[in-house]
């Protein structure tokens, strides 16, 4: 081998070796990105958690409003939510995450699904005539930056789904 094709082959290694370890990365990171779009469904009946994975100024749009100061929000939110427990403490909410995506763009990932919930009132609350609730499947869109060694929510969409 002579010394001009040993440097093109050494660049040649050097350039597949960070390739294929950038694309790990990648693959690392839309994993890491997941397990918070999981955890995020899965605290949907603890706000109290659920605003852990979230900035306090995450931008927050549901219902065509527009929420800017995540803390004031997610206390609202728990209060409703602490309301609910009280009115019907054996009440269950069962949410899902379907056909996720996930983009992940260095320090900043986006996440769609399909979020489907549907709330399952306690014996006592159908005894006194409440029924469950199936609201529309909704289409969700978070939008993650990658801060303090893991992954944050900073903005979250929720809209309909089309009929």
């Amino acid at each position: 081998m002579t010394r001009k094709s040993s440097k093109q082959f050494f660049i040649a290694l050097v350039a597949t070796v960070l390739a294929s370890s950038a694309s790990i990365a990648a693959a690392d990171d839309a994993d890491d990105v997941m397990a918070v779009v999981n955890q995020y469904i899965a605290t949907e009946s603890n706000l109290s958690e659920q605003a852990k994975l979230m900035t306090d100024d995450r931008t927050y749009i549901v219902g065509g409003v527009r929420f800017t100061d995540n803390v004031a929000n997610m206390r609202g939110q728990i209060a409703g939510e602490k309301l609910r427990k009280t009115l019907d403490p054996d009440g269950m909410m069962i949410t899902t995450a379907e056909d996720p995506k996930v983009q992940v763009y260095g320090d900043t990932a986006v996440a769609s699904f399909y979020r489907h919930w549907n709330y399952i009132p306690g014996a006592d609350a159908v005894r006194a005539g409440r029924t469950g609730n199936a609201p529309p499947s909704q289409v969700t869109t978070v939008v993650l930056n990658k801060m303090r060694g893991g992954w944050m929510i900073v903005h979250t969409h929720i809209s309909p789904m089309a009929n």
